[in-house]
């Protein structure tokens, strides 16, 4: 049989039956929400539903006598904060967008939110980046922790996933998280600031998790991304949510106590506002923007000069595809750009920030390899590429008939 070694080589080892079968370990999927996934399989989606067939849902919920009412899925929507009061007043109702960084929410929800108008629409009842985090520390994130973890391990172990880069903590301590050996997760703390990563140090959170996690940005989906200019069909850039200063002493912190950093950043402003910032400190370890999603040629050399690693979602090609023109114009020929940053050498991870998007590896090796870019390649940056942070050894297998640099077949998996 022919091993794929860390060094992305099959190696031949003879054994009893001399097959010619090709083993790899598992697949790692380095950026999801692994509990929201859970809640995503557990619960209605929300995507491709009529408004009022999402309020007929909401009034059936009702009828189960639920502390809250959390939804999620939906891209476009008349739904405002009166259609929900009209439903209930009494019980808060909380509509989130698929992108995950903007809500729609009745009179019970607001009513317990700080005042901010900057990330809160009181007239419609739209929320956004850090107010939709207050609501997830004030009313929860999660119908059922257990069951979602039980439902999204099922379902990525079947797929042949082992490996997962997570981001849960939200509104949830780490006493909370119900992971177990089935699936080997590295967990990223998400931070909205400095003092918080501080306390979550003091707390010792960092005995146990190795990552910190920031959002730069927000979507596009959500015209929260910052962009350099502003939106194609928008009044402004966007939302920055983090400035100079603030990611500026998460970085150095991060250097200082060996943490690996993960930036979210869509809009290219934001990419623009982490760069200036590697630029001016140059860290040592590596550290990585996720998302990327547009990017000028400029910032690919800087990127790849300080030695980002850019954790990207092809299945955002596929999604995305329907508004970036709106959203973006003719910058949109800068988004996704995968075949370049391959051929520049960029180093790249592969996830599905689900439950964004639902995760499907083999879809999207298929979509990577129509872009141009090899199969080995591929291959190899999903399963032993990520252990450069992660540190797990990759001690399960995918079983190919065939050798999967040449032809891509779904694989069978053993132990």
């Amino acid at each position: 049989m022919y091993i794929l070694d860390e060094s992305g080589n099959f190696i031949y080892k003879s054994t009893k039956f001399n097959n010619k079968k090709y083993i790899t370990p598992l697949i790692t999927d380095t950026h999801m929400h692994i509990l929201g996934f859970g809640e995503k399989l557990l619960n209605p989606d929300l995507d491709r539903i009529e408004d009022k067939k999402i309020l007929k849902l909401i009034k059936l919920k009702l009828k189960e006598n639920p502390a809250k009412i959390i939804l999620r899925g939906w891209s476009k929507t008349d739904i405002d904060r009166k259609k929900l009061d009209e439903i209930s007043k009494n019980i808060p109702i909380i509509l989130v967008r698929r992108c995950g960084h903007v809500a729609i929410v009745n009179s019970k929800v607001l009513e317990r939110l700080n005042q901010n108008e900057k990330y809160i629409v009181y007239s419609s009842g739209e929320i956004r980046e850090k107010a939709l985090e207050e609501v997830y520390e004030k009313f929860g994130y999660f119908s059922d922790i257990n069951m979602a973890y039980k439902k999204a391990k099922e379902y990525l172990i079947s797929k042949g996933y082992g490996y997962v880069h997570s981001d849960d903590l939200h509104g949830i301590t780490k006493e909370k998280l119900p992971f177990d050996n089935d699936l080997k997760i590295y967990e990223k703390v998400a931070v909205n600031n400095f003092n918080e990563l501080k306390e979550y140090y003091n707390k010792n959170y960092f005995q146990s998790f190795k990552s910190v996690k920031v959002y730069i940005d927000g979507s596009f989906g959500g015209k929260t991304a910052y962009l350099r200019e502003k939106y194609n069909d928008g009044k402004d850039n966007g939302i920055l949510i983090w400035n100079s200063y603030e990611l500026k002493r998460v970085i150095e912190f991060c250097e200082s106590n060996d943490l690996h950093l993960c930036m979210h950043s869509i809009g290219d402003g934001a990419t623009d506002l982490i760069l200036n910032v590697v630029k001016e400190i140059k860290p040592q370890n590596h550290h990585r923007i996720i998302h990327a999603s547009i990017l000028h040629d400029d910032q690919i050399e800087e990127i790849k000069k300080y030695k980002l690693i850019l954790d990207m979602q092809p299945q955002f090609i596929i999604s995305d595809k329907s508004i970036l023109k709106s959203r973006l114009g003719e910058r949109s020929f800068l988004t996704y750009r995968f075949k370049e940053l391959y051929d520049k050498e960029v180093p790249m991870f592969f996830s599905s920030d689900a439950p964004v998007e639902v995760p499907d590896w083999f879809r999207d090796a298929q979509l990577l390899n129509k872009l141009g870019i090899p199969l080995n390649y591929i291959i190899y940056h999903m399963t032993y590429f990520p252990m450069k942070i992660d540190k797990f050894e990759r001690d399960k297998i995918l079983i190919f008939k065939e050798n999967p640099f040449v032809r891509l077949t779904f694989p069978e998996i053993g132990g």
